[in-house]
């Protein structure tokens, strides 16, 4: 199948877009062992969820499982192997479940062939499987919705079956990421004639069960499943999807840093990520072990709360923004690895409030109403997003302690307490890292800070900024001054309110065992289990 660019979209015409082909192996971002085939392969990670479904959401745990099964209708395209996936990573979508994916001549939908798959329950792949499976998705995680609904898909009359193989995805517009936002983890492909098995009138969409089995297309068989503890999975023979080499796959939640870099160092875990930042310079010189630093266009943040209280005055947002040394922050806890933010999103111009003046913050804040400063709650948690949470928590503790802010730390442990505090809006201010899980500017800066958008809990929406987003989703990629005008314009917008400060451009990285191919980060920092070994 040829390669197309989801910026041919941009153009919003009736084009058929066929899929690029599965994701490839090659090098890693280092210079890399010669390839190694493994046949059993495990990978420690910091936390798992309780489910393997979206509900409940367990955030970065979620993330883990989700895309690591992948049985999603598409993905990134990973054919250009591990090295060129590692440090140019694709913005074309591939075939996952679909063969192919076209936009109809009208303009209305979205036709999806699919491929010839078989579940671990001998139930092939069908047109009622999406067409179940997205009904149900939009029920159990509401922010599935809203996310389709941004895409431009009609979610009021989402899927019309064309025959058993074939869909359409009706759409009310077209833009710049429709397609892209196939491969999203949330969109969850499950085999449908199995899983209505186990619905009752009390748990119509078959929560319960599919949260501890697995009845879907990604090509393994489930053995065992803790929830929040490990997941071990066994390749399913008959499946006639592409994979790599890994027969058995264990997922174990090791939560201590030292002990998950004893695994990966000792040879027990293969694959691991999560860790301290100087952790990953530890493990880069540990024989048998590659890190993988790799391209990210993930940001750590500081989100606030502005509904009440002295954090409803975008003044003193602004100052806190100021208050923050980040390129202190990065030497002092990610070890060097990223960039320091200077505005709300990468690649535009730097900001103001983003050059470090505690001097100035401290009178900006007394002018705001708090010449003796306040007290602050600053909520965190290690999973996510990540270990370095704990230190950054403490740097910026102290830093806006110099401002006049008392800062009392909140650690919350539980991954799905932490992402559910956070959906509701149940806090002060938060550390949180915004996962790319659509590699596009015009959703990205939709999901945390679009009026209305299912992940905005801060309280803060700009009608100016929601008109400018909704310009870029339907600018082409091919116009790159007019894209990159918007995005400005929007992070202007954004600046001026500062409800989300970016902190840290961060890499995706993780540690392997050297010639490992295919673990290479996803666009969420996670890795698709299938791809291991390929």
């Amino acid at each position: 199948m040829k390669h197309n660019r989801l910026a041919g979209l941009g153009a919003l015409t009736a084009t058929a877009v066929a899929l690029a082909g599965c994701a490839g192996s090659g090098a890693s971002s280092q210079e890399s062992a010669a390839p190694v085939a493994l046949d059993n392969v495990v990978v420690a990670v910091g936390a798992l969820p309780d489910s393997l479904t979206p509900s409940p959401w367990g955030g970065s745990a979620s993330h883990v499982v989700l895309s690591g099964l992948g049985s999603q209708l598409l993905t990134y395209d990973r054919s250009g192997g591990d090295e060129q996936n590692c440090l140019e990573p694709s913005i074309e979508v591939s075939g996952r479940l679909a063969e192919s994916a076209e936009i109809n001549p009208e303009g209305t939908g979205v036709i999806v062939k699919l491929k010839q798959l078989t579940s671990q329950w001998g139930n092939t792949l069908s047109a009622e499987d999406v067409a179940w499976s997205l009904a149900i998705g939009m029920v159990r995680q509401p922010v599935m919705k809203g996310t389709l609904k941004t895409s431009g898909f009609d979610v009021d009359n989402l899927v019309t079956v064309i025959d058993d193989s074939t869909v359409q995805l009706n759409t009310t517009a077209i833009n710049s990421y429709t397609l892209a936002a196939l491969q999203n983890n949330l969109f969850y492909i499950h085999d449908s004639v199995e899983a209505k098995k186990h619905a009752t009138e009390a748990d119509p969409t078959a929560n319960d069960w599919l949260s501890k089995n697995l009845a879907d297309y990604s090509g393994w068989e489930l053995e065992e499943f803790t929830p929040g503890t490990s997941l071990t999975l066994t390749a399913d023979e008959e499946w006639e999807g592409d994979r790599g080499s890994v027969e058995r796959l264990v997922v174990k939640a090791v939560p201590n840093t030292a002990t998950r870099s004893q695994l990966v160092e000792s040879g027990e875990a293969h694959v691991a990520g999560a860790f301290e930042y100087d952790q990953y310079s530890s493990m880069a010189e540990t024989p048998g072990v590659e890190v993988q630093d790799c391209v990210s266009q993930t940001r750590d943040t500081l989100m606030m709360n502005t509904k009440a209280g002295p954090l409803a005055e975008p003044e003193v947002r602004r100052a806190i923004s100021m208050a923050i040394d980040r390129e202190a922050l990065l030497e002092g806890a990610y070890a060097g690895y990223g960039e320091p933010a200077k505005a709300i999103f990468p690649g535009v111009d730097a900001t103001e409030s983003y050059e470090f003046d505690p001097d100035a913050a401290k009178e900006a804040i007394a002018d705001a109403g708090y010449p003796d400063g306040f007290d602050m709650v600053l909520s965190y948690s290690v999973t996510r997003p990540g270990p370095v949470a704990e230190r950054s928590a403490v740097l910026i503790q102290s830093m806006l302690g110099e401002a006049g802010i008392r800062v009392e730390l909140q650690n919350i442990a539980s991954s799905t307490d932490f992402s559910t505090a956070l959906i509701e809006g149940r806090y002060q201010a938060v550390l949180y890292s915004e996962p790319i899980v659509i590699a596009d500017p015009a959703f990205y800066s939709y999901a945390f800070y679009g009026g209305g958008a299912p992940s905005n809990s801060t309280g803060w929406s700009d009608p100016r900024f929601d008109e400018a987003r909704m310009q870029l989703a339907t600018t082409p990629y091919e116009d790159a001054d007019a894209r990159q005008a918007l995005l400005q314009e929007m992070a202007e917008y954004i600046d001026e309110g500062a409800p989300i400060l970016s902190l840290v451009e961060t890499r995706n990285m993780l540690a392997r065992t050297a010639g490992l191919t295919g673990a290479v980060p996803l666009t969420n920092g996670q890795i698709h289990f299938a791809g291991l070994g390929e």
